[in-house]
């Protein structure tokens, strides 16, 4: 190609210039918007898990916890339960000669009470009788 063509077709290759810089601006446009998009998702849901978190943290600090971790005393006869204490945020039990009925409404209140669970020992002794010590704290 000579200077001569090249002056012939000036305007077009600069038509061609510029489509092709409005083309990547376009495709830039749209990876920067998806990005965008993507942070604000991310940022939403870490807005939510904060917000969940803070929601527990009230939850286990109120006095309610203590009421619920009290009942799993009450559950039981007074004469199964071993040992019971509860100093601040911490709940230290031992039940004895429980039967199966008795462990499940146990576990399931366990479970269903927001504590963290540091120790959950459960022993059969005898055909129908199971002991159970834990350690849970909140």
């Amino acid at each position: 190609m000579n200077i001569m063509t090249l002056q012939r077709y000036k305007n077009e290759l600069i038509l061609v210039i510029a489509l092709l810089f409005a083309l990547f601006t376009f495709i830039y446009k749209i990876s920067a918007h998806s990005y965008i998009e993507e942070n604000k998702a991310n940022i939403q849901k870490q807005i939510s898990e904060i917000s969940a978190i803070s929601a527990y943290q009230e939850q286990w600090s109120g006095k309610g916890m203590e009421n619920q971790t009290k009942a799993l005393k009450t559950i039981v006869d007074a004469s199964k339960v071993k040992l019971f204490q509860q100093k601040s945020k911490k709940l230290v039990a031992s039940y004895e000669k429980l039967n199966q009925n008795e462990l499940n409404t146990i576990t399931n209140k366990l479970l269903n009470t927001p504590l963290q669970i540091e120790k959950l020992l459960i022993k059969k002794i005898g055909e129908d009788q199971f002991t159970l010590e834990l350690t849970c704290k909140w």
